[in-house]
């Protein structure tokens, strides 16, 4: 790899930010307040039979069940991220902790960073943990990246 123009040892990269979670009163607000996923409406319906004052379609929930719903959730959004990080790492990816957020680089242009998620078929869950560009998939940023 050659190192940038300017001549620093600094090669060009890109990088994806991943979510682990949100904070928890946003995680919260999101489970108490429609609308709700279909599989939210699910939850809260099943959880009607154990708990009468809640109500799917008055938009009324308990916060025991906004609870079960998080833990629920975010169970399936860590085995999602989970599954993002390990394809990514195996294919030779960086992965660090940055504030409250992953950050995945690699020494790929995004096209082709787009074009290898999609081959080994990464780029589609990571919609469920990643921010999104206008077209709905992964947006991957160009950064320089400290050369070997």
């Amino acid at each position: 790899m050659n190192a940038m123009a300017d001549g620093s040892d600094r090669v060009p990269g890109c990088m994806v930010v991943l979510h682990i979670f949100d904070t928890p009163s946003a995680e919260m607000i999101r489970r108490l307040k429609p609308p709700w996923p279909a599989s939210l409406k699910r939850l809260y319906e099943l959880a009607h039979i154990a708990q009468p004052e809640i109500d799917v379609e008055a938009g009324a929930i308990t916060a025991s069940a906004a609870i079960l719903a998080i833990r629920e959730e975010l169970a399936h959004r860590l085995d999602l991220l989970a599954f993002v990080v390990f394809g990514l790492e195996e294919l030779g990816w960086a992965i660090q902790l940055e504030d409250e957020v992953l950050v995945a680089t690699a020494a790929l242009t995004p096209e082709d960073a787009r074009e290898q998620l999609e081959d080994r078929g990464i780029a589609a869950p990571m919609c469920v943990v990643a921010d999104l560009d206008d077209s709905g998939w992964p947006l991957i940023l160009p950064t320089a990246l400290v050369a070997p």
